[in-house]
């Protein structure tokens, strides 16, 4: 990915929730829900507040003990399946800045002590995607619950 790459959370299809330090993200589209924590949590966090993917892994560096080199592929790699699962979308060029936060370097803050770092795994789970697919909200129209989507 080159410097000026951004990625963006693919809403409204995705709608996530950190809860302690844990980030459940779920996928309308496919019921599928997702759990990450701590390095993956805090990647997730930085998408979500518009920091360029050049500079999530410094981002990383500078809260976590690394050994040099193992973070690189582990960082990359994990975004990588974030993009194969359809979690977050590129955004590139400037005509696409508008949709991305301007003020990430506000909203990010660097951790007083560096905590180890850990590989950033993307659990993924499908238990609940027959439920999670049935819900109504699936059922209507832009007018909303509970007035019914037409048939076609």
């Amino acid at each position: 990915m080159g410097n000026g790459d951004y990625l963006k959370i693919n809403e409204p299809n995705i709608v996530h929730e950190n809860i302690d330090g844990e980030t459940v993200i779920l996928n309308l589209d496919s019921g599928n829900y997702y759990s990450v924590v701590n390095v993956g949590a805090d990647i997730w966090t930085y998408i979500e507040k518009g920091v360029p993917v050049s500079e999530i892994l410094p981002l990383i560096r500078n809260n976590y003990e690394c050994s040099p080199g193992d973070e690189e592929n582990a960082v990359n790699s994990f975004i990588t399946q974030l993009k194969q699962e359809g979690l977050v979308i590129a955004v590139e060029g400037k005509s696409d800045d508008s949709l991305l936060p301007q003020n990430w370097k506000d909203q990010i803050t660097v951790k007083s002590s560096k905590a180890a770092f850990d590989i950033p795994v993307l659990s993924k789970y499908t238990d609940m995607k027959d439920l999670l697919l049935l819900d109504p909200i699936h059922e209507v129209d832009a007018t909303g619950w509970p007035s019914i989507k037409p048939s076609e």
